[in-house]
């Protein structure tokens, strides 16, 4: 059996993109854009990746205990609830992070910063 993560690191182009975001005043702190890009990657592009497997491509980016990303459990029980076989929570949780500030990076690379609205669509 893995084992889970007790701190989540971003990698530095994760980290850039949710700084970005924080610095338009979309969200307070890094970490509430990271918990967005979360939802983001999982409503939008949750047949393009499979957590177990994505390729992190650096740990250069802040690191974060999991308490503080997940102080109720509650990221853990979506996360079990939609891939049951998985127990690794927050492994999956810093993929999806990751690659959800990546997706975001990527359009607003390309069409803009827009409002944070835009991206729930």
């Amino acid at each position: 059996m893995a084992t889970d993560l007790v701190n989540i690191r971003l990698s530095k182009g994760a980290n850039e993109v949710a700084d970005q975001l924080v610095a338009t005043g979309y969200f307070d702190y890094a970490t509430t854009a990271a918990k967005f890009a979360l939802a983001y990657a999982l409503k939008n592009h949750f047949d393009e990746i499979n957590p177990e497997t994505y390729p992190i491509p650096d740990s250069e980016g802040n690191n974060y205990n999991v308490g503080s990303i997940d102080s109720d459990g509650q990221i853990a029980a979506l996360l079990r609830a939609l891939y049951p076989s998985m127990n690794t929570p927050y492994l999956y949780a810093r993929a999806l992070m990751v690659f959800g500030l990546t997706k975001i990076g990527e359009r607003i690379e390309r069409d803009g910063l827009q409002s944070i609205s835009a991206f729930l669509d």
